[in-house]
């Protein structure tokens, strides 16, 4: 009886054991399960950066996968920059997705790859505003996904210890050279390293690609005034290179062309400061001032000059077309050799001026800020360029025999 009445308490409570054991096992194996996840969420990045290891004398971003960088997005206190990489090149999203400068970008790049940490430290909340980390600047490597590689806080510059120009965390001081940096916001992970990062500025202008139009070889220059100011327009052309250059239209008595005021090498290395807005390029269709130039390699240059509605610079825009022979023509006498050689040669000079065509029509598509003096030079009234004759110039006889020129007497025997 009690052996009947016992098996069933006993099965009962090894049930119960059984139970206990299973629970728990599963217990730890789950607790195992979600470790191994946080884990692999940790290694891959999918939870959150994984930071950089700080260690003096080392570059915590050296691994940083360049390759996988699609935006990069510099943020102050003022203002945001993203630039983004295209489909064939690196864009400002802000200038309506115009080039950037792709040296700068790489050597930007660089520079967070190749600096060292100097010291490691770790901050309170309250101690970042001390160091520039509180509001500092933060730049974010950014994946095609959006997703954020790195962020970079950049904090106030120093100078190095016992240097006569040393610079404290409070930014006395000055000609620094290295820099307070936190990596991903994380306050374990600041560094002192060898960079100042003085191109992490957020103005748009300074990422823009400053190549420009160059115009070579110019053998007529021409400006044209509206309104009251058309009677100083002028121009000048000349019917080689080296020809000397003349002024368009009847000259008054005893006046001449100034050669030294002339602007013969106009816009022959230009550079813009920044886009212009819309407003400034709607402008430019009422009342610009034009300059046209045409170059002996068949080019032709129609630029219009307007005032900029901030500063002194002016805004310009320009249309550039060309003709080119399609044939040359031989010379006289030439041998067939001479003639094969001639033809390579004038085929490959033509083909560069068609690239450069190419090249520059690209700018045609927007209105640019540049310097005053960019054009200063070239806006000149017809007054400005003419000279009274030089007197005593001597005017080469038109025919007969020519004056001797002055010798010394044979020495006296």
């Amino acid at each position: 009886m009690w052996l009947f009445l016992g098996r069933p308490f006993q099965s009962v409570t090894a049930n119960n054991l059984l139970k206990m054991k299973t629970n728990k096992n599963t217990g730890v194996i789950i607790s195992l399960a979600v470790l191994l996840v946080s884990a692999l969420l940790y290694i891959s990045g999918v939870g959150g950066n994984r930071g950089a290891t700080i260690i003096v004398g080392k570059e915590p971003l050296a691994d940083l996968p360049v390759s996988k960088i699609s935006a990069i997005v510099i943020a102050d206190e003022t203002s945001t920059l993203t630039l983004k990489r295209a489909e064939k090149q690196w864009v400002v999203v802000s200038r309506k997705g115009y080039p950037a400068d792709p040296d700068r970008i790489e050597n930007f790049v660089k520079t967070f790859t190749e600096m060292k940490a100097l010291r490691e430290l770790s901050a309170g909340a309250e101690q970042l505003n001390r160091i520039g980390l509180k509001q500092g600047t933060r730049v974010t490597f950014r994946d095609d996904k959006g997703n954020s590689i790195h962020t970079l806080t950049l904090g106030k510059e120093l100078s190095a210890p016992g240097s006569e120009n040393q610079q404290s965390a409070m930014g006395r001081g000055g000609f620094p050279d290295r820099r307070f940096v936190m990596v991903d916001g994380d306050r374990t992970s600041i560094t002192v390293v060898d960079q100042t990062f003085s191109n992490a500025t957020s103005g748009p202008a300074d990422w823009l690609d400053k190549s420009f139009f160059k115009i070579e070889k110019p053998n007529a220059i021409e400006v044209i005034y509206n309104g009251n100011e058309s009677t100083n327009s002028w121009k000048i052309t000349k019917t080689s290179d080296v020809a000397d250059w003349k002024l368009d239209g009847k000259l008054p008595e005893g006046k001449e062309l100034d050669a030294a005021q002339a602007p013969t090498s106009a816009f022959s290395s230009p550079a813009f400061n920044d886009l212009a807005d819309d407003a400034e390029k709607a402008a430019l269709e009422q009342n610009a001032t034009q300059i046209k130039i045409n170059t002996s390699e068949g080019f032709e240059y129609a630029l219009r000059v307007g005032e900029s509605n901030e500063g002194t610079d002016k805004i310009i825009a320009v249309k550039i077309t060309a003709e080119f022979p399609e044939k040359r023509t031989p010379g006289e006498n030439e041998t067939e050799e001479d003639k094969k050689k001639l033809d390579e040669e004038w085929a490959s000079a033509q083909q560069a001026l068609k690239d450069k065509l190419a090249n520059e029509q690209k700018f045609t598509k927007h209105a640019y800020r540049v310097s005053s003096y960019t054009v200063d030079s070239v806006l000149k009234k017809r007054s400005e360029l003419i000279k009274d004759v030089e007197e005593g110039a001597i005017t080469p006889p038109s025919g007969g025999n020519l004056p001797i020129p002055f010798q010394n007497p044979p020495p006296q025997e």
